[in-house]
């Protein structure tokens, strides 16, 4: 839950811990993420549409998330089918939670990164504090 608004947000941390990004989230969207860090496999669309993927040989190769002009967030599917390379624009939470699916790696543009890293009103993870970061278990990774 985003601290300031009460609604859900996913959190995203840089690998270097000096920034984490906030993406707003439905909370179907959100509900979706945290059953699949937490390894609960149900069919909610964002899963059988990975499963749709994997069945068709489809790869999803990373999830690229940026900001446009008017201060929304973008982001974009990148995935590979039959040797080819496509590129599909879809909601950040999504996104994320394809991404998680598939094991892809997730980018965030280095303007977002920045953004967030010198604002004082970006999220920061503190102890004892009651932001929790999920993630997902390196350990656990599905092919």
């Amino acid at each position: 839950m985003d601290p300031m608004t009460g609604d859900p947000a996913i959190l995203l941390q840089d690998d270097a811990e000096s920034a984490i990004v906030t993406i707003p989230a439905d909370p179907g969207g959100a509900e979706s993420i945290i059953c699949e860090l937490e390894g609960i496999h149900r069919d909610a669309p964002h899963s059988l549409l990975y499963r749709f993927f994997v069945r068709h040989g489809i790869r999803v190769n990373r999830l690229e998330i940026g900001r446009i002009p008017t201060g929304d967030l973008i982001s974009a599917l990148c995935y590979r089918h039959d040797g080819r390379s496509f590129r599909m624009d879809v909601r950040p939470a999504d996104g994320i939670s394809l991404a998680i699916q598939a094991s892809a790696p997730m980018f965030a543009s280095t303007e977002l990164i920045h953004d967030y890293s010198r604002t004082v009103y970006s999220p920061r993870v503190l102890e004892n504090s009651d932001l929790l970061i999920l993630s997902a278990d390196p350990q656990n990774q599905r092919s």
